[in-house]
């Protein structure tokens, strides 16, 4: 009994050893940190590709199968699964894997397990703006998509640890990543610049003040290094390295803020749509990985809607991949998607764009009003009695609105005359992602920001660290490809460290260029309240254009230091809170922590926290009224 109880407890202690090292394997990608000489991933043999397409084929019809049959689920086997790239129709691009015209009624979702699959995708490592198409979802409805891994069948770009910088001939050497073919033709086009990073992976995000103008992160070529493996990355021009030199900015930065022999550096080349939902309703995304090189998930037209959660976007975990998954388009769509537990890292662009379109008049006849070709304007999905937006296109000043009675390709018949709207801009108030929600997500080494051109809608509880530039709520009436007012919005709870650390610039800031200068506030209705800030680059929040606006209870560490050592002219004239162009702000138990004594009393709000700019009326901080400016 004795020997038996031995052998028990024997077995219990390999069991759980056996267990422990078995987890411990297959969940050892967690655990490794970041480097670049970590491994590069999960290789196949030629037979294993060949396999896995044949398994690829089999998804659709699977899916299909269930889909028909009125199930509740569908479960694909675990595994991996090879796919190519896409191919175009009439009506645009063909997704290599492509779920179409799958709608269940309300209540009655489709859920399609991918637990423990791969989807890889063989695309051309093309330049930029070339992009290429993996998973696509179309004209689709009440389908919930959980816990597929995307990845690429190659990386498609270009990144490596820093052997040498050479300020003299303005170029930098790096060690080619295992894994990653050289490019040989580049185009220099704007998409060609370079992420830089420190060798644990984190984003150089001061040097992001070198991206003013398109200009300053950009490379000029790419040639063979002093060993086989290397190469020479030779820049557009000499800011960076100037930068790299400069004693206040050292001073200001040091490591943090500069690069250095074995750092790493991303070279901005390939791009991919890695998830398109078109036209769709109420799609989610549940525990979805993207590993796909600058890879960006879009939502575009339809009624909207979506779930993203508990999903990852950014590079394959213990590899020695920088680049991966990256920031979310939302476009147009009638409703607002939530964002609930999303992770986004190592991005080389924006963390996520929500918006609208502006629609730009070519003539007017009657009623009639035809819009310049756009690919843009009008958006698909527009059905007489949405409304149509006019802003006068050089002060932004409303011009009114009507309802659209008739739509024939870019010429709308409203329900009014439109001669009044000449000189007016449009946009479409359905039709600009009403009703988003972002909760509960860490962004962290993000190159931009999340822009926001739409509302209502709330950031909440979220965490943001080293992000090049912040949270931007913006209208700039002559872009093309985007548009549309932020109002409505509440950004509450969130932490926000080193988000746009470069000088003289804010974690949340908003910004609004017409054709000639704007004379009204459009951004209506924001609010901030509860959030941390921690080493802006200036200050935390800088509203400008903003009417009916609160700023409550947040707390402000360390503000302005980044700019009064990197710059010190400006010492003794800087508050963390700036107001230009505003009407009706409310300020109230905001705290503000500057070890270094980097803030000054502002003269005419006599506080170290606010600093009021031009075109201020009806400013209130802590119940005392403000003197307009």
């Amino acid at each position: 009994m004795i020997f038996n109880r031995a052998l028990l407890l024997l077995f219990f202690i390999i069991s759980v050893c056996l267990f422990t090292l078995s987890n411990h394997a297959f969940g050892s990608e967690k655990l490794i940190p970041f480097s670049l000489d970590n491994p590069v991933g999960p290789q196949f043999s030629a037979a294993q590709k060949i396999a896995q397409a044949n398994a690829g084929k089999g998804i659709i019809p699977l899916v299909m199968k269930a889909y028909n049959a009125g199930a509740a689920s569908v479960r694909i086997p675990p595994g991996n699964y090879r796919f190519g790239q896409e191919i175009y129709g009439p009506d645009g691009p063909i997704f290599p894997l492509e779920f179409k015209d799958l709608n269940r009624p309300d209540g009655k979702p489709l859920t399609i397990d991918g637990s423990g699959v791969t989807l890889w995708f063989a695309l051309a490592d093309d330049q930029l703006p070339t992009a290429h198409f993996a998973l696509g979802i179309k004209n689709c409805s009440n389908i919930v998509f959980k816990n597929f891994t995307l990845d690429r069948a190659t990386r498609g770009n270009i990144e490596g640890k820093i052997t040498r910088i050479d300020s003299e001939n303005n170029r930098i050497e790096i060690r080619i990543s295992k894994g990653i073919a050289m490019p040989t033709s580049y185009s220099g086009g704007l998409e060609q610049r370079i992420i830089p990073f420190k060798s644990d992976g984190s984003f150089i995000a001061p040097l992001y003040t070198l991206q003013a103008g398109g200009l300053h992160m950009k490379y000029k070529s790419v040639t063979p290094g002093t060993e086989p493996g290397r190469c020479w990355v030779e820049m557009l021009d000499d800011s960076l390295l100037k930068k790299n030199q400069d004693p206040d900015w050292i001073k200001s930065y040091g490591a943090g803020g500069t690069l250095a022999v074995g750092d790493g550096l991303a070279l901005v080349y390939a791009g991919a749509i890695s998830i398109s939902v078109v036209n769709s309703r109420k799609i989610s995304m549940d525990g979805i990985n993207d590993y796909i090189t600058k890879s960006c998930p879009s939502e575009t037209g339809g009624y909207g809607a979506h779930l993203w959660k508990n999903c990852y976007f950014g590079p394959r975990p213990g590899t020695n991949q920088w680049q991966g998954g990256e920031g979310f388009m939302c476009n147009a769509t009638r409703h607002g998607s939530t964002f609930d537990n999303v992770t986004i890292k190592n991005t080389t662009d924006d963390a996520m764009n929500i918006h609208g379109y502006w629609g730009y008049i070519k003539s007017i006849e009657g009623s009639q009003v035809t819009f310049q070709k756009s690919y843009y304007f009008p958006p698909d999905g527009i059905i007489p009695g949405d409304n149509i937006l006019f802003y006068d296109r050089d002060t932004a000043k409303p011009l009114g609105g009507a309802q659209i009675i008739a739509v024939n390709d870019k010429t709308l018949s409203l329900d009014k005359p439109a001669s009044s709207f000449a000189n007016g801009i449009a946009v479409l108030p359905e039709h600009e992602c009403a009703g988003w929600v972002i909760q509960n997500c860490n962004w962290t080494d993000i190159y931009q920001r999340l822009l926001i051109q739409s509302g209502p809608g709330i950031v909440r509880n979220c965490s943001f660290t080293r992000l090049g530039h912040g949270i931007s709520l913006e209208s700039v009436f002559f872009t093309d490809n985007e548009g549309g007012i932020a109002h409505d919005i509440l950004i509450q709870g969130n932490k926000f460290t080193n988000v746009d650390p470069q000088p003289h610039s804010s974690s949340i800031s908003m910004y609004m260029v017409t054709y000639k200068a704007p004379t009204v506030n459009l951004f209506d209705k924001i609010s901030v309240h509860g959030n941390t800030f921690t080493n802006p680059g200036e200050a935390a929040i800088a509203f400008d254009h903003v009417t009916n606006g609160t700023i409550t209870s947040n707390i402000i560490n360390n503000a302005l230091r980044y700019t009064v050592v990197a710059d010190p002219s400006v010492a003794g004239t800087k508050q963390p809170v700036m107001l230009f162009n505003c009407n009706g702000i409310s300020l109230s138990g905001n705290t503000l922590n500057d070890p270094g004594n980097y803030t000054s009393i502002n003269p005419l709000t006599h506080s170290r926290l606010l600093n009021l700019g031009k075109g201020c009326s009806n400013i209130r901080l802590d119940g005392k009224n403000i003197a307009e400016r």
